[in-house]
Order: C-alpha cells, then structure tokens, then sequence
C-alpha cells in the first residue's frame, strides 16, 4: 500500500492523462474557433462588395443619350393590321419561292389628297435591322389569291426593281385570314370605284358626242344671207328667158 501511493505514476498513465486533456481542451476550442468564422467571412464580403461599388462608382462614365426621332413615312397613315410572319418572293429564272425575310407586315390606310377617297399599302421590315422588304400601294388590277389556309399570294410592286412580282405572306391560320378579308375588301371597293369612274366617263363622252351633233343640225338649218352679187343659177334662168 505504501509503495503504491509513494511510487510516481508510470509513463503510460502520464501520457493516457494528457491525451485526455488535450482532447477535452481541443473540444472545447472548436466551437469557438466556429463561431468566429462567419463573423470574419461576413466582413471580408462586405468589405469587397463596398469596393467594387466604390470602384464602380470611380469610374463609370456618364453618358446622356438624346432622343432620336425616327421617321418612318408612316406617321400620316392609320394602321389597320399588322402581323407576324415571313415574306417570299417567286423567281422567274429558278422557278422557285425565295425567301425575302421575316418580320411586322402592316396594313395601312392614308387619305388621298386628290379626291379624298381611301388609299392602302402594306408596309413589312426585318425582324432587328427593320430593313424594307415590302412597300406596295393597293390597286384595282392587284391579284390576292388565299394559296392555302396560312398563305396569301398578291401581286406587288418590288421595291428592289420597282416592278411588278409575285409573293407569298406566310403567317398562322388566324392572321392569314384577317389579312385576306382586310385585302379583299380593300381591292373590291378599289374596283368599284374605277367601274364607277369609267361609267361616268362613258356618259359624259354621250353626252358631248349628242351635243355636237345637234350643233352640226343647227348649223345645216340656217339659211345662208345674201351676197351683192348673182346667184350663177338665177343669172343663167335670166339670160334664157331674155333669149327667148
């Protein structure tokens, strides 16, 4: 018993105790060292955000954009109809439909200054570039024929060549239908109006053609006025019956 408690404690227990130390303090230091990490990781990112704002701020350039005012040639017209869709062209050469582009094809009326009457165009741009592609007034003689239920082939003036060609509007079922009744309607009041134009033309022509004529009549009618000198017929009734 005496040797026990007067004996020092053996290397093995010494080291066994220390571990056990060092693993209780280390347990303990861990939360610690846990709980001071958001707190550093917050700041830091704060402090990096305030710079790049600060940074940002340091050298933006200010630059102020004046209002541009884009004309179109559109701005006297109302607009009717405008839809989505793709644009071609037939080629006489090939024989084939060439696609002209994609983009707002819009239907315009405009008032005629002439006589007042109601004038139409359609009016189509690109998608982003806003290139013209399509620029044709509605008239009389125009062809509109509905090729399938989401096409429409017309004949229009092509402003590449300023001639006269074939196209074809692709576009959905919905829209291709309001285009057509918007079309159709337009051309058929177009040639009424011409039809009407040359029935009063044609009256009038029969009017100043009878009127001419019954001036040749009036004309035939009056009697010429005498002349100072003899008729040849009466002279020679006059020396006859002298003779005689």
């Amino acid at each position: 018993m005496s040797e026990r408690v007067l004996s020092p404690p053996k290397l093995s227990e010494t080291n066994s105790d220390n571990g056990r130390e060092n693993a209780t303090g280390g347990s303990s230091s861990e939360p610690s060292s846990h709980e001071a990490t958001p707190d550093k990781s917050n700041s830091t990112t704060e402090s990096l955000a305030e710079s790049a704002a600060a940074y940002t701020k340091a050298t933006a350039r200010q630059c102020l954009l004046e209002k541009v005012e884009v004309i179109t040639g559109e701005e006297s017209e109302s607009n009717v109809l405008q839809i989505q869709c793709k644009l071609f062209v037939f080629d006489k050469t090939s024989q084939s439909w060439v696609e002209r582009g994609r983009g707002l094809l819009r239907l315009n009326d405009m008032a005629s200054t002439e006589d007042g009457t109601l004038q139409s165009r359609l009016v189509m741009r690109t998608q982003g570039s806003l290139r013209l592609i399509l620029n044709t007034k509605l008239w009389a003689q125009m062809q509109i024929d509905k090729a399938s239920e989401k096409s429409i082939r017309i004949t229009a003036m092509d402003t590449e060549d300023q001639g006269v060609k074939v196209f074809l509007i692709l576009a959905s079922s919905k829209d291709t239908g309001q285009l057509y009744a918007a079309l159709h309607h337009r051309v058929l009041a177009l040639r009424s109006r011409v039809e009407q134009e040359q029935e009063t033309k044609a009256a009038t022509d029969e009017l100043e053609v009878a009127k001419y004529h019954e001036e040749d009549s009036d004309e035939d009618e009056v009697v010429p006025s005498g002349s100072s000198g003899n008729d040849p017929g009466e002279a020679e009734q006059e020396q006859t019956a002298e003779s005689t």
